[in-house]
């Protein structure tokens, strides 16, 4: 945390902690774990700034259809919102590069981060420690099969 950020760290501090505290402790992090956590976030902004796009021509448009059916009027296809795929060839590229960022975040999130790539060979405390960190992120690992099917 740098110095000019430690005033708005004491306030969230005190609101998620309360009691007047200050500081929370410190968590060491693990540069590999650290990358590995950038890459899904940025993948994961991609995919979100795409959405937020389509979700807002959506709406204008939902609004738009109302308003003119509650007028009794037609709408011009022309008035409305276009989506990503219709924009020119830069919008169709952000739309393109999200999908497949999220293809990319689905494979990334069926596999667990991990502290260390082990190669051919574990030794005896590397095995143990392995298997203690498979364990305890397992929970959290999103299983490719279990996708729900929208009805």
């Amino acid at each position: 945390m740098a110095p000019a950020e430690e005033r708005e760290h004491q306030k969230i501090c005190e609101s998620v902690l309360g009691d007047g505290s200050k500081k929370f402790e410190q968590a060491h992090i693990d540069g590999r774990l650290l990358s590995e956590a950038q890459e899904r976030v940025s993948l994961a902004t991609k995919i979100v700034s795409c959405n937020d796009v389509e979700s807002q021509a959506s709406k204008k448009n939902k609004w738009l259809i109302d308003a003119a059916n509650d007028a009794g009027l037609d709408v011009d296809e022309s008035m409305l919102e276009s989506s990503l795929l219709d924009g020119d060839q830069r919008d169709r590229q952000r739309f393109i590069e999200a999908k497949r960022a999220k293809e990319q975040l689905r494979q990334l999130l069926c596999k667990p981060m991990r502290k260390q790539h082990f190669g051919k060979f574990l030794s005896g405390a590397g095995m143990r420690e392995s298997i203690k960190a498979e364990k305890e992120v397992k929970p959290f690992v999103v299983m490719q099969g279990k996708r729900k099917k929208k009805a």
